[in-house]
């Protein structure tokens, strides 16, 4: 029996040890942190999370979707808030009854999944952890408490500031860069009536686009939300806990006043800063491997982040049954299968944060969206928007960035060009190839 140590019991971390124990591994998971079941969680950090088809698929593999339905609640659409405080208007994410996206407490899922990995023949869970070296050559890791642990398959999980993949580096492995962004995001919590329910629809995303900046919203079944300010790094530079009340008066006006204590929320949370991870060279020889942030760590904005770790550690499961015996051809095939993919992915949500902040409020691309999804209801089997394809499919995250740039140029055709011959139109979208879906999207579907 082979062991596999995992460093890092978040979401993808934990998955992962039930699909190797599955596999047959005996798995060890070490987490620096306490164990998140007994312990209060930092506030302020990634609260809460949209989860998509992408990750519900694994969630059915390993036979957690009963309970993580539990505790999601369905969102249906964007709805926009205007500067001038106009009635919000609701943008459905698509055309069908599936097409929903699913705000869930990382904490609560993660509890979810630490409980099935805890309950797995194989899987043992240690917390407390902190990993300070690891000799990859005499396949043994060294804890900051002076422990060791051997491994035959090391798995860092552990992050974007992964100390695994550090060890990947300096073993000339694994190269790396993180772009930051000059925006940077605080986490606030809008709480809910007296009586417990919430303030604004829980089944929407809500969004404040204010061009350079934004606010979104995700309900928390406790009635509350999640709230989150995106801006300037030089924005923050500038606030204080005595001005954040006034700038929200100013900017969101809605949000001030259902938020009575901006000022002591702006001072106890961390500001947070935004970035991309660019990595290639994701394994070491047949022993060690990066999945979720720790390979590709991407900004929040398409919601994708969580969703693409469980289908990358998905992957690695799959690519681990289809080679056995020869790990270093797995790992080599993983990276292989995954990298273009979370490329396009990270670039993908580069680009959300432009439509979220602006995009959702202007002419055009209010009009180019709803010609899409007239499109879609045409030729569902050739055309659907690239938000669509991205949350509510398992398609390549490369191929949905590929057909949404054909379908992109179809639409500026059509939207610039009014003596255009719609028919010529018609005719290229019938020419794209037909969609293959690996999954009936309506099993995928939480209640």
């Amino acid at each position: 029996m082979s062991r596999a140590v995992i460093i890092g019991a978040g979401p993808a971390g934990a998955l992962l040890s039930i699909y190797l124990a599955r596999q047959g591994y005996e798995t060890v998971v070490y987490e620096r942190r306490a164990d998140l079941r007994q312990s209060r969680v930092e506030g302020g950090r990634s609260i809460n999370l949209a989860l998509a088809t992408r990750g519900i698929v694994p969630l059915i593999d390993v036979g957690a979707l009963e309970q993580v339905d539990a505790i999601t609640i369905p969102m249906r659409g964007r709805m926009i808030h205007s500067p001038d405080e106009s009635e919000p208007v609701m943008q459905p994410y698509g055309n069908h009854v599936h097409e929903v996206i699913h705000s869930v407490s990382r904490s609560e899922l993660n509890a979810i999944l630490l409980d099935l990995a805890e309950q797995t023949d194989g899987v043992q869970l240690e917390f407390n952890r902190q990993l300070a070296d690891v000799d990859l050559d005499g396949r043994r890791i060294h804890f900051a408490d002076g422990g060791t642990s051997d491994f035959d398959l090391l798995v860092g999980a552990d992050g974007a500031g992964s100390v695994v993949r550090t060890a990947l580096a300096e073993a000339g492995s694994c190269r790396h860069r993180t772009e930051w962004l000059d925006h940077d995001y605080k986490e606030l919590t809008l709480p809910s009536r007296p009586d417990g329910s919430h303030q604004l629809d829980p089944h929407a995303l809500h969004i404040w686009p204010r061009g350079d900046l934004m606010v979104i919203a995700l309900a928390n079944p406790a009635g509350d939300f999640t709230v989150t300010l995106f801006a300037p790094r030089t924005t923050f530079a500038e606030l204080t806990p005595d001005t954040v009340s006034d700038y929200f008066s100013d900017h969101f006006p809605d949000l001030a006043r259902l938020i009575p204590d901006l000022g002591q929320q702006f001072a106890d949370n961390p500001t947070g800063a935004l970035g991309t991870l660019w990595a290639d060279g994701w394994s070491h020889k047949d022993r060690a491997v990066l999945v979720g942030d720790a390979a590709h760590a991407i900004v929040p904005f398409h919601g994708q982040g969580m969703n693409a770790a469980m289908e990358s550690v998905r992957a690695l499961d799959r690519q681990l049954r289809a080679h056995p015996g020869d790990v270093e051809t797995a790992l080599h095939q993983f990276e292989a299968e995954r990298k273009p993919n979370t490329d396009a992915i990270a670039q993908m949500a580069l680009d959300n944060y432009l439509e979220m902040r602006s995009g959702v409020v202007d002419p055009n691309y209010l009009a180019k969206r709803n010609l899409a999804l007239e499109l879609e209801q045409r030729h569902p089997e050739r055309i659907r928007p690239r938000y669509n394809m991205v949350m509510f499919s398992t398609m390549p995250y490369a191929e949905a960035q590929a057909r949404a740039a054909q379908l992109n140029e179809l639409l500026d055709t059509a939207l610039n060009n009014p003596d255009a011959d719609l028919d010529m139109l018609v005719e290229a979208i019938a020419a794209l190839p037909p969609e293959d879906p690996l999954m009936d999207p309506n099993a995928l579907s939480l209640a």
